[in-house]
């Protein structure tokens, strides 16, 4: 009843899993993942231990073909359900019950591995695959979402749309404690275009969590701050008889554009949404940036 696929980014290391459904919040009990241990995607007639258990045997180095065949030994309902693994070391894994409903299977290629049931056709998989192997170069988070848009358009879970998620973890835990395991956690948990809803999200993402670059600023001096305080103005925020920086600075934050603050400087991206205002600028990041300007 469900599509996915499970992947690890061979340049950062990191996880991740797509998934799309006729169910609602397909998000929420599908995709299981941890940094630097591996990630799966459990389905068909889920179970929620294999995703703590499945993490349980990948944190313990346990491959993800051997993950498999653990979590569906002595299952009396393995014929049922359907699992997409990559491990550690990124290899795959995709296991499909001989009782899961028609059209039901998977494929896997380097570094990713494709699964559904219910689906329209052997096709929808077949699309997913061909579409993240044919976006490599993109970022990460791009090509799972190109993968499911595929499955999508190939026709998808044969019952209709309702849920989307994609969902991305480090390659390998943060030294520092504020910082969380996953990277990315998109869901539409009942919507009409599913696949589509999370697809717009990606620019939006990449203008909030992309950290700014020195190099891409500008100095907040001379002609540069009277550009900011005229902006600021036109926004009803006070900056008349204000520290430019400062008011700056909190406005920033209430956008969720913290990250691309720095002393003494303006990051480009966030004057060009103080200046023209965030569709503007969203609409010039549809097409994803190159991969220098994604976090690993």
């Amino acid at each position: 009843m469900t599509y996915s696929i499970v992947a690890v980014d061979e340049t950062s290391g990191t996880r991740g899993v797509a998934v799309a459904s006729k169910a609602m919040c397909v998000g929420a009990h599908v995709p299981w993942g941890t940094a630097g241990a591996g990630a799966l995607a459990t389905q068909a007639w889920h179970d929620l231990r294999y995703g703590w258990e499945g993490l349980a045997l990948l944190e313990a180095g346990r491959s993800a073909a051997s993950t498999v065949q653990e979590l569906t030994h002595d299952d009396p309902d393995a014929p049922h359900r359907q699992l997409g693994i990559v491990d550690h070391r990124g290899r795959v894994a995709s296991y499909t019950g001989s009782l899961c409903l028609q059209w039901a299977g998977g494929m896997c290629g380097r570094g990713y591995a494709v699964q559904g049931n219910l689906l329209a056709s052997a096709q929808v998989v077949e699309a997913m695959a061909e579409a993240y192997e044919g976006f490599d170069g993109m970022p990460f988070v791009h090509r799972l979402v190109h993968a499911l848009l595929a499955g999508d358009e190939a026709g998808g879970d044969r019952r209709g749309r309702q849920s989307a998620a994609v969902k991305l973890w480090r390659g390998a835990p943060s030294e520092d404690p504020t910082e969380v395991d996953v990277l990315v956690d998109l869901r539409v948990d009942d919507a009409r275009l599913p696949v589509h809803g999370v697809a717009a999200m990606l620019p939006k993402l990449w203008l909030e969590y992309r950290t700014a670059r020195p190099a891409d600023a500008l100095p907040l001096a001379g002609q540069t701050v009277e550009r900011v305080r005229v902006a600021l103005l036109a926004r009803g925020v006070d900056a008349a008889e204000r520290d430019v920086e400062a008011v700056l600075a909190t406005w920033a934050s209430e956008q969720n554009l913290e990250s691309r603050l720095l002393p003494g400087m303006i990051d480009r991206t966030v004057l060009d949404v103080l200046e023209s205002g965030p569709s503007a600028t969203l609409a010039r990041v549809a097409t994803p940036p190159p991969l220098e300007a994604w976090p690993a």
